[in-house]
């Protein structure tokens, strides 16, 4: 465990320095985000403590996630956040560290003794409460304290986007869908005079946004049916990360596929796609981020198209797997493209697949097998965890031909390790080589600007020797599938001295074959985050 006490401030130059050193009195490292501030508090702060300095205020959604990357990238463990205004008491800090202590995968709430408080914050707690128990089914405390814990690695997985105050409602709903406790620490708070108060809260303006966030998290339970049930885990488990939902959710989405079959299940995804392309902000600029670039003259309309025809293809996709789990390869029509000598690589040792968030690459894989090695056993590396629903599916409906799970998680070095002793034994390694897992990057041309790709990938292939492909799977029609894989080769570092080098010209290489590929299935690109920002 390794806190850090971050205490976001806009214009609170008479009480920042003072939170912040009756805060060191409790932790080793206090931090404050000056949000925008025009009254001289980073400079009253930074006589105490170290400061981030947002130029122009953002919010405290935006000045929270600027400290839990701050947070992440300096080896903290956990955030504490502490109002700037003085009504959180910093001697209350033992409380929570403690509660990280009883429960470190929780985000902790600081439940405040509302005792002389206004009517209105009384009601606007209260308001608040409610919303979190429709959106979730669950009771929490204090949705609108700020005295809270976060631990750094789940919330940062939950890829907020930056905002002000909705943001600490926002992060509870859905830690509570990611399978993320909420639990609850009673605590104190000074509640000054009225004309003593300093608040950047927005009465008109933020109660509109937190109302328009409200009502897209309750449509976003009410259509996703692994989101009607979420159960918390108890003090003490670790959080699992990975896909969303709960696996009754996901046998209820199989089972409905396969009963109504192909075409009504298409139809079906209509409805869903049209709701997650409205709904999902950050999925949908991340898809335009990729539109924009790739069709420059696209006026709006059309981008918002092709922006709904990504999300309908990649829900499409999913019933294609499930088809797939239950049906066998008779499901589909599988053209192939190159891969006879893929093929022959999986047969003869270990080998390590490079795919991306393009196309249907877990078809592909699959198809190769069929045949290829046959029963030689598959390493899928992911962001899973042990209760990962999609992977107890993959194992009820695949039995012993289920892939392995390769678990990225921590952060730690020991999925390296793991798909080190799999090519040693001869088994096969996919991983997806263009979604970022921690902050050893690589940065490479793409569709016109520069994008980020993670490095570990290729420095995994090369440090193995194994033979490495890239494999693309991307639908033609309703039936046929084109499977596309690029010859094997051996990686090899041409120096010591040359190795980022030599991973920046592979990292190249992969993508500009994604380049190729997007231009002949421009719809198939599902990776929704933007990998240019």
């Amino acid at each position: 465990m390794r806190p850090l006490v971050v205490i976001p401030s806009k214009d609170n130059v008479e009480s920042v320095a003072d939170v912040a050193a009756r805060s060191l009195q409790f932790v080793d490292d206090v931090i404050v985000v000056d949000d925008g501030s025009t009254d001289g508090t980073g400079d009253a702060a930074r006589a105490v403590c170290p400061v981030l300095t947002h130029p122009v205020n953002l919010g405290k959604g935006a000045a929270l996630t600027t400290a839990l990357r701050h947070a992440k990238e300096n080896g903290f463990t956990h955030l504490i956040a502490v109002d700037a205004d003085g009504q959180h008491l910093p001697e209350d800090l033992p409380l929570f560290l403690e509660a990280i202590e009883r429960d470190p995968w929780a985000i902790h709430l600081g439940v405040r003794d509302m005792k002389g408080a206004p009517e209105k914050s009384h009601f606007g707690r209260k308001f608040s409460n409610f919303w979190i128990w429709v959106e979730t089914g669950h009771h929490v405390g204090d949705s609108q304290t700020g005295y809270r814990v976060y631990p750094v690695e789940p919330v940062l997985s939950m890829r907020l986007p930056e905002g002000r105050y909705e943001w600490e409602v926002k992060v509870l709903t859905r830690a509570l869908w990611a399978g993320i406790a909420v639990r609850d620490v009673a605590c104190r708070v000074f509640y000054p005079p009225e004309e003593e108060r300093v608040t950047s809260f927005r009465p008109f303006w933020d109660n509109v946004r937190i109302s328009l966030m409200n009502t897209r998290l309750v449509l976003g339970r009410v259509f996703w049916p692994p989101r009607w049930v979420n159960r918390v885990p108890a003090v003490g488990s670790p959080w699992q990360g990975g896909h969303r939902g709960k696996l009754a959710g996901w046998r209820f989405f199989v089972t409905f596929a396969n009963l109504v079959g192909r075409w009504p299940a298409y139809a079906c995804m209509t409805i869903m796609a049209t709701f997650y392309y409205l709904m999902s902000g950050e999925h949908r600029r991340g898809a335009h981020s990729y539109l924009r670039r790739r069709f420059p003259e696209d006026g709006r309309m059309s981008l918002s198209w092709r922006g709904w025809r990504l999300f309908y293809s990649f829900s499409c996709s999913l019933i294609d797997r499930f088809l797939l789990m239950k049906q066998g390869h008779s499901a589909f029509v599988f053209e192939r493209e190159g891969t006879d000598e893929a093929r022959a690589a999986l047969a003869d040792s270990g080998a390590i697949i490079l795919s991306a968030h393009l196309g249907n690459p877990d078809l592909g894989a699959g198809a190769l097998r069929e045949t290829g090695p046959g029963s030689r056993p598959v390493n899928m590396v992911q962001y899973a965890g042990g209760n990962d629903p999609y992977v107890q599916l993959m194992r009820e409906m695949l039995g012993d031909k289920a892939p392995k799970v390769i678990a990225i998680n921590t952060g730690s070095d020991m999925a390296s390790m793991e798909v080190f002793r799999a090519l040693q034994r001869g088994e096969i390694v996919a991983l997806k080589a263009d979604r970022l897992v921690d902050d050893r990057t690589v940065e490479v041309p793409f569709l016109g600007e520069t994008m980020k790709l993670p490095a570990g990938p290729f420095l995994l292939a090369a440090l193995s020797k194994a033979p490495v492909f890239i494999m693309g799977c991307f639908k033609e029609d309703s039936r046929t599938y084109r499977v596309v894989a690029t010859e094997p080769r051996v990686l090899r570092f041409t120096s010591r001295k040359e190795r980022n080098a030599d991973i920046q010209r592979w990292a190249t290489e992969f993508a500009e074959q994604l380049e190729r590929w997007t231009k002949r299935w421009p719809h198939q690109w599902y990776n929704f985050h933007d990998p240019w920002s």
